[in-house]
């Protein structure tokens, strides 16, 4: 079974995202052809170091098997109607007990049940991690790290004024420090019924780029 676990590219009041058809059939083309423009970091994508610094390496540095390959979920969910909470480093070690993790982790919130990614509330009410999670999250050795849920506080900040990165922890302590790239508003790991399973996330094969919108897939 696969498990998509991208949100739609579609217009969004974040992103201004447009799509237009460059030719059509309507118009008389002989093709239909579809022309749109978007970032690098916006809908579902993947981080590379260079994203916070122009000293740190881009996507040329990591092979595929960096983020892809094998997975664990760790489930930090709460009940429901839970918002804007702290997940801590007794948070993240509490959910792996005495697991045996992959390379690949992505952490299970299950926000996207609470609130709808298209809605503000998303992003200003969802939970996130904290400096002593992201340095636990370094001991654990992973390549790669997927989030269900905007998992710095100051990503909520983003909607009322720029964020430098180092006002987002996830982005010093993983990405820059250490070379963990981030997985970043990933969906559905409500749906992976398993804790360990393969990921395949491929971005498009740009050269010596700082992220990059990806397909992101659960097979399990």
């Amino acid at each position: 079974m696969f498990i998509d676990l991208c949100v739609p590219i579609e217009e969004h009041w974040r992103y201004p995202f447009k799509r237009t058809l460059a030719a059509s059939f309507e118009k008389g083309d002989k093709w239909q052809i579809t022309e749109f423009t978007m970032k690098s970091h916006w809908f579902s994508h993947m981080d590379f170091p260079r994203h916070t610094g122009a000293q740190y390496p881009d996507s040329e540095a990591f092979p595929l098997e960096a983020y892809n390959g094998k997975a664990s979920i760790i489930d930090v969910s709460r009940e429901e109607g839970v918002r804007d909470y702290a997940i801590t480093a007794e948070d993240l070690k509490k959910a792996v007990g005495n697991r045996s993790l992959n390379k690949i982790l992505l952490i299970r919130s299950k926000w996207n049940l609470e609130c709808k990614w298209e809605t503000k509330d998303f992003w200003v009410h969802a939970p996130y991690l904290t400096e002593d999670a992201y340095e636990y999250l370094v001991t654990l050795g992973p390549t790669a790290v997927g989030f269900d849920f905007p998992q710095d506080y100051t990503i909520r900040e983003l909607i009322f004024r720029p964020v430098a990165p180092e006002e987002q922890l996830s982005h010093i302590v993983l990405l820059r420090n250490n070379n963990i790239l981030l997985l970043e508003y990933l969906t559905n790991f409500d749906k992976i019924p398993v804790d360990d399973f393969e990921l395949y996330c491929l971005p498009l094969k740009l050269q010596h780029i700082d992220g990059c919108p990806v397909r992101c897939i659960a097979k399990v």
